[in-house]
């Protein structure tokens, strides 16, 4: 399979700081998988992992630990990521820098050249369904087709 290609455009608003791209083009013989939002959850009681609470870092490494798990067992990279949207109870650059760091930690290292080519697009929330969750994740992905 091809990969998506992403790019920015002349037109448009530049990513921010330039960590990302802002088009991304999806290869002909491909569907996409939307994977829905993931959090820090603890998968045997559906509730926000023990000693998370509020911790950024430690619900990042959850969260990419688990995304890295979707994709592998979709037989993708994060080369294949179309789109990612995060969302955050507050930002700024020390808790992104915390999220890209945590992720980075989770990712295999053939990942990392990719992680951050998607394009992207963040939302501050008042509340998240769970107390204590600050950061969340959405994914398009493109994957191939079944012959």
């Amino acid at each position: 399979m091809s990969s998506p290609k992403h790019f920015n455009t002349e037109a448009g608003s530049p990513p921010y700081r330039n960590l990302f791209h802002n088009v991304t083009v999806v290869p002909p013989n491909t569907s996409l998988a939307y994977i829905s939002t993931q959090w820090a959850a603890d998968p045997t009681t559906g509730e926000l992992a023990a000693g998370c609470e509020g911790d950024i870092g430690k619900q990042s490494k959850i969260i990419w630990t688990n995304i890295v798990a979707i994709l592998q067992e979709l037989g993708v990279t994060m080369k294949d990521v179309v789109h990612r949207t995060v969302n955050f109870i507050e930002f700024d650059d020390e808790k992104g820098k915390a999220v890209v760091e945590a992720s980075m930690e989770a990712m295999p290292d053939a990942w990392k050249a990719d992680a951050l080519s998607s394009s992207l697009r963040f939302n501050g929330v008042s509340h998240f369904h769970r107390p204590g969750i600050v950061y969340a994740v959405d994914l398009v992905v493109a994957v191939p087709n079944s012959k």
